[in-house]
């Protein structure tokens, strides 16, 4: 089978490339937003499957939307078997612990009315494999770090991260069957430590001067941001585990997944 993955950066997607021999295949597109792609593609063979990967970057609502998009719609063009959106979220829902996988039945635009939904046939696999189902999953366009906007984005959904929508309807726009899977990287009652949405670049890499800039007038931020990406690292791990498990298991489901996309898409 032909399998299409897409993580936001490689941090997320790092654990499970070392599982695997992923070769990096860089994707020219001419004349870029700064003369700076800030996505890159992988491929390799999990388990006999041809897998396709995309670091998409963080977020997509920005000058580098369009790239993103044609980036995506390339791979899609490669006619997958079906497109895995996967990658950390944080947690809106009180029963989600830290490091759980998750599957959206729905994926939601924040203060949107729009919504996409994840494939039936791959949502009892997940199911299978160990992943909780939940109902609704949020693409927010900035890094939610206060348990008060935690709160309130929990009247609307389990949980919470910047780019499965758009991965999923671009996918199931080429009627391609999808599927919105996430670790859990923070409970809905942790707050992050620092303003990831200052220190983070698109790519994943940490702005230097702002972590400074940050740390000190948040000096106490230095143990949550060390436990942060402990609790992140243990995450990532967990869902490389998953991803192993899920594309082990495809065998037994074998083309029953990518028959009848529509056909097989969650509703309500």
């Amino acid at each position: 089978m032909r399998i299409l993955v897409t993580f936001a950066v490689d941090a997320e997607f790092a654990p499970w490339r070392r599982r695997h021999a992923f070769i990096r295949d860089a994707i020219s597109i001419p004349d870029p937003p700064m003369n700076r792609p800030f996505y890159e593609r992988f491929e390799g063979n999990v388990y006999g499957n041809n897998v396709d990967v995309l670091l998409t970057g963080i977020g997509w609502e920005d000058l580098f939307t369009n790239i993103a998009t044609k980036a995506l719609r390339d791979l899609l063009k490669k006619k997958p078997d079906f497109c895995i959106s996967t990658g950390l979220a944080g947690g809106l829902n009180e029963e989600l612990r830290l490091g759980e996988i998750v599957a959206a039945t729905r994926v939601i635009l924040s203060r949107k009315d729009e919504k996409v939904f994840s494939h039936k046939r791959l949502l009892k696999l997940a199911e299978a494999c160990g992943a909780r189902v939940v109902s609704t999953m949020i693409t927010e366009t900035h890094i939610v770090g206060e348990t008060s906007a935690k709160a309130t984005l929990s009247t609307f959904g389990d949980c919470v991260e910047m780019e499965s929508y758009y991965v999923l309807q671009s996918a199931t726009g080429t009627q391609i069957p999808a599927i919105a899977v996430r670790a859990i990287s923070d409970h809905r009652t942790h707050e992050l430590p620092l303003d990831f949405n200052r220190i983070l670049e698109r790519n994943g890499a940490v702005k230097k001067r702002q972590l400074i800039g940050e740390l000190v007038h948040h000096p106490l931020g230095l143990p949550g941001l060390i436990r942060f990406g402990w609790q992140s690292w243990r995450a990532t791990h967990s869902l490389a585990d998953f991803l192993d498990e899920f594309l082990l298991s495809l065998p037994e489901y074998g083309g029953r997944v990518a028959a009848a996309a529509y056909g097989g898409m969650a509703t309500g």
